[in-house]
């Protein structure tokens, strides 16, 4: 609970200092600047999981962390990294001729440095998670994170405009990485035999392949805005999708560090998980749907206040994204689950099926010129990934989908009721004002939440698992068998 807490708390100043930087290049970078970044950011993103070869998710996972485990880790991570940085450097300006944007090249060559860093910088972090020291790597993170920042922005504000954006990550992989080995050179791990690399590729190259998957299917809507309807267009949709993103990102973490160490542990003594499976959906399928559904309705005020006047077209995806975000974090969390059961073919198939969902979406909507489609799109691919995902824990008995679909009606529900209670409220308004109507407005919902919840599946797991205390007088009459999990009454 203690590291939760950390990881938490380190999330959050994440998400403040991203936010921070956000309000700030909005006024300095122009959009069709930032498309150019953005597009190199996902260009260099996708040789990164080829850098990182799927090391975290390996180290995150394993069984035993020790001394010759995590040094092999590092040692790997650092040859992948010194490929993929040359691989970068000689392709950058083939992409730059692709999206008929030449400061791409410039961008691409500057954020490749990450590579010589960012790999190594990963493994070190995800192994002091493992090892339990979650406050040094929040830390390290956190102190990463300010420095690259701060660095980019203070070569925006000296005029190395916009190339001072590509150099906030290899900044921060550099203060992450130095602070990282420090930490592993005065924790002793325990020995162990020695370690190969295949042992390592062996695990993670699935893995990579299955993520770089993830990756190329969530950047489709972007690459098809910057090729087909121009850079100033994918720069409204990058801020937009970053916005999101970041909530998404945020709530998955949390998820991921607290469930896959539990649910690993559980899988090597060989103890039953599927109530943790049923626990963790729920859980997910609320802070998907009442978070992004708040999101929804506040989320455009927020990102006019932050970005500044020019970007209303941006402000106006907000919604359609949000939903998006919403279904992504429940395929991420679904992802999660069959990682961790060693469900490859389940992967494969949720994939296939938002791959193809997709990629249909995203060719309709270019063919109309319509950017507010293009958004339509890829939150009609996730739906479709988590509806397969159903399917095939249906097929497999490890939870019935009729249930969890009903769970998923109940959060949308209140997320829904939620989010257009504030888009109503703020609805004539701008600024901070619009967020202050958008909250009083949210207030009336959210009371009649607190007293309906016991017909909230989220708040029978708080109950289940200790994290709330029920009390009868403040609820609501219970749905027969109440103290049952959502899952036991639902089917």
């Amino acid at each position: 609970m203690s590291s939760l807490r950390w990881n938490i708390a380190g999330s959050v100043v994440l998400v403040l200092l991203q936010l921070g930087y956000t309000a700030y290049t909005a006024r300095a970078v122009d959009a069709r600047a930032y498309g150019a970044y953005a597009i190199a950011l996902t260009v260099v993103s996708f040789f990164g999981y080829f850098a990182n070869a799927g090391l975290s998710a390996c180290v995150l996972r394993s069984e035993h962390l020790t001394l010759p485990f995590v040094r092999a880790a590092r040692r790997l991570a650092m040859i992948c990294g010194a490929v993929c940085f040359l691989l970068v450097e000689a392709v950058a300006p083939v992409f730059g001729s692709f999206f008929h944007m030449p400061d791409l090249t410039v961008m691409a060559r500057l954020l490749a440095c990450m590579f010589l860093l960012r790999p190594s910088a990963n493994v070190t972090v995800t192994a002091m998670r493992r090892a339990g020291a979650a406050p040094m790597a929040v830390t390290a993170e956190s102190l990463g994170q300010a420095m690259g920042v701060a660095t980019a922005a203070g070569l925006l504000v000296c005029g190395w405009t916009p190339f001072g954006l590509a150099l906030a990550q290899p900044v921060a992989a550099a203060v992450v990485l130095s602070v990282g080995t420090a930490w592993v050179a005065r924790r002793p791990l325990p020995p162990g035999p020695p370690v190969r690399a295949r042992d390592l590729l062996a695990p993670s190259g699935f893995m990579t392949g299955h993520s770089l998957g993830q990756f190329i299917t969530n950047s489709i809507p972007l690459w098809a805005s910057g090729r087909m309807l121009g850079p100033v267009t994918a720069g409204s949709y990058s801020r937009a999708s970053m916005f999101t993103g970041l909530l998404l990102t945020f709530l998955y973490q949390g998820i991921s560090w607290a469930v896959t160490p539990l649910l690993a542990e559980r899988r090597a003594e060989g103890l039953p998980f599927r109530r943790d499976v049923e626990r963790t959906l729920c859980t997910a399928s609320a802070v998907a749907f009442i978070g992004f559904g708040i999101m929804a309705g506040l989320g455009p005020a927020v990102l006019c206040m932050l970005l500044g006047p020019g970007w209303e077209s941006a402000a106006a995806l907000v919604p359609v994204l949000s939903a998006g975000a919403a279904m992504t974090l429940l395929c991420y969390c679904g992802g999660l689950i069959d990682q961790v059961r060693n469900a490859p073919r389940a992967l494969l198939g949720t994939l296939t099926a938002t791959v193809v969902a997709t990629v249909a979406g995203v060719a309709a909507a270019v063919f109309a010129q319509a950017l507010l489609l293009v958004a339509v799109a890829a939150a009609v691919g996730q739906v479709v990934g988590h509806l397969a995902q159903l399917a095939a824990w249906h097929r497999s008995g490890l939870m019935c989908a009729g249930a969890a679909l009903r769970m998923h009606g109940v959060h949308l529900a209140v997320g829904a009721a939620l989010g257009g209670a504030a888009a109503l409220g703020s609805s004539d308004h701008s600024g901070a004002v619009a967020l202050w109507y958008g909250l009083v407005s949210m207030l009336p919902v959210a009371l009649l939440c607190v007293l309906l919840r016991g017909w909230i599946p989220v708040f029978t797991v708080a109950v289940a698992t200790g994290l709330l205390r029920k009390r009868n007088a403040l609820t609501s009459p219970p749905p027969p068998s109440a103290a049952a999990e959502p899952s036991d009454r639902l089917c």
